[in-house]
């Protein structure tokens, strides 16, 4: 058997916060050098979209909170 590597994929875990929002969790090794390819993406996980909200420094992740404020670039 095989494995692929897929492009543009990046492991995320997602979580339900109390007041009902959906959040991506993602570890960012490098810290701010990686964080900062990341906050103007929108990442799509499960059929749900997710934009940058904060990152915490001392655990090196980055949040992305579940929503629809973007808009898509026309081919």
């Amino acid at each position: 058997m095989t494995a692929t590597i897929l492009k543009n994929a990046i492991a995320a875990t997602e979580s339900l916060a109390p007041d009902g929002h959906y959040w991506l969790t993602i570890s960012v090794p490098h810290g701010w050098d990686d964080v900062k390819k990341l906050t103007n993406k929108v990442l799509e996980f499960n059929g749900k979209t997710y934009l940058f909200r904060s990152w915490h420094s001392d655990k090196n992740e980055a949040y992305f909170m579940e929503g629809k404020d973007f808009a898509r670039v026309a081919k």
